[in-house]
């Protein structure tokens, strides 16, 4: 029982790395080489397959912009992990990093705009 919980939590902060780590924009071998460990154990973190050290943790949040204990929130929850993320990470990506110069009202216009092009087609 503690083996699967164990396992249950790893694969669940492993989740939350990777789904911070998309919406911040950062690939995997960026954070990787930012962390000092090679791409493929950050790809094992990100699996549950391997156990973030809890000594490693900080520094990942750091990376990520978020404290230590947003990795478990939700653990405790029995559900189907569905993460958010966008479908289209990289054309979403670039749709944020192009909107940043946008000022407020042309942010507004281009929200709706999708909006709109959301209810028609859909």
């Amino acid at each position: 029982m503690t083996v699967r919980l164990h396992a249950r939590a790893d694969r669940h902060v492993g989740r939350r790395v990777r789904e911070r780590r998309v919406q911040s924009g950062l690939s995997l071998a960026e954070m990787a080489s930012a962390l000092g460990i090679s791409t493929v154990q950050a790809r094992k973190y990100e699996a549950g397959l391997n156990a973030i050290p809890a000594t490693r943790l900080p520094a990942i949040a750091a990376l990520l912009g978020v404290e230590p204990g947003w990795f478990f929130e939700e653990l405790e929850e029995e559900r189907v992990y569905r993460p958010v993320l966008p479908t289209r990470p990289r054309m979403l990506l670039d749709l944020v990093r192009t909107t940043d110069d946008l000022p407020d009202t042309g942010l507004d216009a281009l929200c709706a705009a999708a909006r709109a092009l959301v209810a028609r087609t859909g």
